[in-house]
């Protein structure tokens, strides 16, 4: 008789995982062992992934010739903008939208349900202050939004999947329908990205790479949970680039967001005032202790922007810290510098204790679903990867 597995078998792993019988971390828009193999993954081709056994989902009539809605001539004529900027995190072409059945008694249900989660449970939860023009916002006008763009609706449908996970861990059906969900919504986000932003577009856009920022956090705290294989730990790099992809869609709709419904959202961001060269010593000046030795060792051409991208990132801490409410904390990794995100994808030592320093902040905010555990389980995961020198110098 073959040996019992020490270990969950994971359900809602990729299909190549599955496959290769190997632990699928679940990451998306692909995960790490597809990431580190260079293959394709189908966490990022919804066409790969069969639908749930429960649910069969439908398109509209505007929808089934394409997933993306077509500006209007005068919305193309007007709109100044340049084409937005490629995506911070790999995304391979869309594939051709197919027409699905009907609704069933059954898939009816599952996406009243899911609706109802986001509308009652989940919604209230994503305003980054105490304002309830902004709580209003994500459970009134976004969903209005959501109503005629397919992204955006797919990545509310995921977004309140994920939370029902987290309320109802033992109901297998939900990472299967976060998965189909996400890649569908990542899909179509893309493609309506590439056919260029529009005031039709522009406020659904902002509110689906906000839900997709969202799930990167959340997604975090499914990792390595009990019962699973546990896996090296893996730092939160597609976190960042998902929050910086909103930023880079804020500034690209920003004329659009303004005259929104959903423009409380914005306005619930507190202004940054960060002080770059304090004459009082501040929480976090260790972050910064032998900056100009380890810029010595850098190509002269790098110096000022890699000097820039730490005393930034620093300045946010302080002020955050300063008070620490969840608007402020929540921002930083939208708010740093694109530099900055480099040197963390290069696991540069100080660029990790500054973002261990940020998640050490976000126990202030741990009653978040979409946070909660993961202070403690990114400081410990980063921690392991500095040497004694910097455990030193995070804020805790």
């Amino acid at each position: 008789m073959p040996p019992r597995r020490s270990h969950k078998k994971s359900r809602a792993g990729c299909q190549r995982c599955k496959l290769r019988k190997v632990k699928c971390d679940e990451a998306h828009p692909i995960c790490g062992n597809c990431t580190k193999h260079g293959v394709p993954c189908d966490f990022d081709d919804p066409s790969a992934l069969s639908p749930p056994s429960s649910l069969v989902r439908y398109t509209t009539p505007s929808s089934t010739s394409s997933t993306t809605p077509k500006p209007s001539p005068s919305s193309t004529t007007h709109n100044p903008f340049p084409p937005p900027p490629p995506l911070p995190f790999h995304l391979d072409p869309p594939l051709p939208s197919t027409t699905l059945s009907p609704y069933s008694p059954t898939s009816r249900a599952t996406e009243l349900r899911l609706l109802h989660t986001y509308t009652t449970l989940t919604a209230p939860t994503l305003a980054w202050g105490d304002t309830p023009p902004a709580a209003l916002a994500w459970q009134l006008a976004v969903p209005n939004l959501a109503f005629t763009t397919p992204c955006l609706m797919d990545a509310l449908l995921a977004i309140a999947a994920l939370h029902l996970r987290a309320l109802t861990p033992s109901d297998p059906s939900l990472p299967r329908l976060f998965h189909a969900y996400m890649a569908s919504a990542l899909s179509s986000y893309t493609a309506t990205l590439h056919s260029g932003v529009t005031a039709e577009n522009g406020p659904a856009l902002f509110a689906t790479a906000a839900l997709i920022a969202f799930q990167a956090s959340a997604s975090r705290r499914f990792l390595n949970e009990p019962g699973s294989e546990v896996e090296p730990y893996s730092l939160p790099t597609q976190w960042f680039h998902a929050f910086q992809g909103v930023k880079t869609v804020v500034i690209a709709t920003w004329p659009f967001l303004r005259s929104s419904d959903i423009r409380p959202i914005i306005s619930a961001q507190p202004a940054l005032a960060l002080d770059l060269h304090p004459s009082r010593p501040a929480f976090f000046d260790d972050l910064l202790v032998g900056l100009d030795e380890q810029l010595s060792s850098l190509p002269e051409e790098e110096r000022d922007e890699t000097r820039r991208a730490y005393e930034h990132s620093v300045a946010y801490l302080n002020w955050a810290h300063a008070r620490p409410e969840k608007a402020r904390i929540v921002g930083f990794p939208a708010t740093v510098s694109r530099r900055f995100i480099e040197l963390v994808d290069r696991a540069d030592s100080r660029a990790l204790a500054v973002i261990a320093s940020f998640f050490a902040m976000t126990r202030a905010v741990d009653g978040a679903w979409w946070l909660e555990g993961v202070a403690l389980k990114e400081v410990r995961g980063i921690m392991g990867l500095l040497g004694e020198e910097w455990r030193g110098r995070i804020g805790l």
